[in-house]
């Protein structure tokens, strides 16, 4: 990076703005993506930023991203840093334009049920601040303690009440943002937009690249007079499976569908085993309990039998343990980038794919022979949200201090292609990032000329978050 670039950014942001100490840096050297998932890409994963920017208003991150393109200098956009695909992964000798700074609430309303966010606000703190006023934030990840409201909406983020909310994406009602030339605009937060273009969806789900929101309005959600948090036990992954889709055909709508196979290691090497539904509804208590009584119903069609009450409250109370605790071990150590840098002790993926509810046992059956041909070891399967979103954790067995796996990374690649072979899309829940970014063009063929012409149009020099999503 040509000399000056961090006097510049200063005198841009203030003197307490910028900064290019290591121990700063090491925060924002990599997001939640590690090196034995990345696999081809683990080596972009080394890549250090150069400095780190923290604007405070959309008028200083216009200015920023106008000296980036006038100097020809990478930006990447850093939200909470808890993707696990590479979006937020640096590159060599960036600007990190962190937006933890942009961390106000700028309006609740109660009567038209919206909350107005700055992007760096952490979705625990919006959670809680729309519960003071009797609204629910709907979107309910398990980075929830630490993920923000504008990284959430740059992956159009899916969490544990996405079967009733939707994803992040859906919630969003209006935006302003910065462009990549640094020009800022605003959708209007209405309940249907102008005719047009919704140029809201251009930063929706676009991972940083086309532009940086700097401030949303989310629709929210009433307080709920009653829950109900229950689990249902089925004997096979099918049977449970079969009961979500009878949900929906007769329209029957939980707020959470968390469902999958036990993974205790006895059940590994079996290609079918017992699975649990974790379901839950929220509203006024008499169609609560109505909508509780038919599903229960449904799943008993299928053989399913209720499960322990207490095990489904302490599934609902431990969903964001994950999130906790990679805040406590990474983000709040002094070194977050040398705890990252760490290998696993086994190579694994974690994969979300959506997929046609016709193909979903099909695409199941061929991933089970796909991966007792290359020895790789399935820990669960999982429908999360929707029968549509399939899930499936596994891992491969290596020799000790390997950090990739080509046979592993090889796999991902088929399994991938094969749900975009069968009408289906790679990705649900994360994004793109740089992981898959080389498998985009299959997933959008044409179309995939035409967002880069879009990019091209208001990007010309690629400073924007390049090398992610687009390829």
């Amino acid at each position: 990076m040509a000399k000056g670039v961090l006097a510049d950014l200063k005198r841009i942001v203030g003197s307490e703005g910028a900064s290019d100490r290591p121990d700063r840096l090491s925060r924002y050297t990599g997001d939640a993506l590690g090196t034995f998932r990345a696999f081809q890409f683990a080596g972009r994963l080394s890549a250090r930023p150069s400095v780190v920017v923290w604007p405070q208003t959309s008028h200083q991150v216009s200015r920023v991203l106008r000296y980036a393109q006038q100097q020809q200098v990478p930006v990447v956009p850093y939200g909470g840093g808890t993707g696990v695909f590479g979006a937020a992964a640096p590159i060599e000798n960036c600007i990190i334009l962190s937006l933890d700074k942009m961390n106000g609430v700028l309006g609740l309303s109660s009567y038209d049920f919206t909350g107005t966010f700055q992007p760096g606000v952490v979705l625990a703190d919006a959670a809680s601040v729309l519960g003071s006023a009797s609204m629910l934030l709907g979107h309910d990840p398990w980075s929830r303690p630490i993920a923000t409201v504008g990284g959430a909406i740059s992956t159009d983020g899916v969490g544990y009440t996405a079967a009733r909310h939707g994803s992040m994406g859906d919630q969003v009602l209006g935006i302003e943002a910065v462009l990549a030339d640094g020009e800022i605009i605003r959708t209007r937060a209405s309940a249907k937009p102008t005719n047009g273009l919704p140029l809201d969806r251009l930063l929706v789900g676009t991972e940083g690249t086309f532009g940086v929101v700097t401030e949303a309005t989310i629709q929210t959600f009433p307080l709920p007079e009653k829950r109900v948090i229950a689990c249902v036990e089925f004997p096979t992954f099918e049977a449970g499976f079969q009961a979500i889709c009878g949900l929906y055909a007769e329209q029957v709508r939980p707020t959470m569908i968390d469902y999958g196979t036990e993974s205790d290691s006895a059940a590994r090497s079996k290609a079918d085993e017992d699975a649990t539904l974790y379901i839950s509804f929220e509203g006024f208590e008499e169609d609560v309990k109505s909508q509780w009584n038919r599903a229960l119903d449904i799943c008993r069609r299928y053989y399913g039998v209720e499960g322990s009450q207490e095990e489904a409250v302490r599934f609902w109370r431990t969903r964001h343990a994950s999130g906790e605790r990679y805040k406590h071990n990474v983000l709040e150590t002094q070194d977050p980038a040398g705890v990252r840098h760490k290998a696993s002790s086994f190579r694994m993926d974690y994969l979300h794919v959506s997929l046609p509810i016709s193909q979903v046992l099909e695409y199941r059956r061929n991933c089970i022979r796909l991966f007792a041909d290359r020895g790789i070891k399935v820990r669960e399967w999982s429908i999360w949200a929707r029968p549509e979103f399939f899930s499936f954790l596994f891992e491969q067995e290596v020799d000790k201090g390997c950090e990739t796996s080509p046979v592993l990374g090889q796999v991902v690649d088929e399994v991938l292609t094969l749900a975009q072979q069968m009408g289906g899309s790679m990705e649900y829940c994360h994004g793109v990032g740089l992981k898959l970014s080389h498998l985009v063009a299959a997933e959008h063929g044409s179309g995939l000329d035409v967002m880069r012409r879009i990019k091209r149009s208001i990007d010309p020099n690629d400073v924007l978050n390049p090398g992610k999503l687009l390829g």
